[in-house]
Order: structure tokens, then sequence, then C-alpha cells
């Protein structure tokens, strides 16, 4: 079976795409990994609470919801909140009001994460 130029070139593309692709989630992945090391070793933990929930329609699948917590938090006395989508069980077990640990930078107190996922990094 012979491929026409047009499908060597439809096929080049395509390999090309899908490698970038595949390098671009890599490069992301990695950072996200660095991101939850340095949380890990450096982080500072606080309590945080639940202010709000909310749901909205997925814009990738409107027959879907998107789940949301919105936790507050205070470092030296600034009030941060934080945003996190999760899943539709969770959100369900989830009143307004629940505690619970967040690890952030000290460097930049938005930059936060669930302490307890990073239990993984920790050293």
């Amino acid at each position: 079976m012979k491929m026409s130029a047009t499908g060597l070139i439809v096929l080049a593309v395509v390999l090309v795409i899908v490698a970038i692709a595949v390098i671009g989630y890599s490069v992301l992945r990695g950072q996200e990994e660095a991101l939850l090391r340095r949380l890990a070793a450096e982080g500072v933990a606080v309590q945080a609470e639940v202010l709000r929930r909310e749901q909205n329609p997925n814009p990738d699948n409107p027959i879907r919801m998107q789940y949301w917590l919105i936790f507050g938090y205070t470092v030296g006395g600034v009030p941060y909140e934080h945003r996190e989508m999760v899943s539709q069980t969770e959100f369900e077990n989830t009143p307004e009001g629940t505690r619970l640990s967040l690890t952030y930078l000290p460097s930049d107190p938005r930059v936060v994460a669930r302490t307890q996922s990073l239990l993984p990094y920790r050293e």
C-alpha cells in the first residue's frame, strides 16, 4: 500500500502535533511536581475554611457541571481565598464552614495546596 505525498504530509503534521502535545504535557507536569515538592519542603500550614461552594456548567460539556470549593485563610493578618475544582462527591460532602489545612509558600501566600496532598512529596 503506497501513501500519497499529501497523505505523508498529513501524517507528518499529525505526528508533530502529537509530539508537541506530549512534550508540553510533560513540561507542565514537571513544573507542577516541582511546585508541590517546593511546597512540601518550604511551605507553612494554615487552617482554612470553606467560604463558598459553586457549581457551573462545564464549558466543554454543558450537560455536566463543574464543582468548586472556595477556601479562605489568613497569613500575617491578610485574608486570602483559594478556589479549587473538586469532584461532585467531595462538593456534596463538604459544607460551607468545613475546616482543613492548606500549605502556602512564605514567599507568595497565594500559592497553596492542600496539606494532605503534599504527603507523597515530603522527604
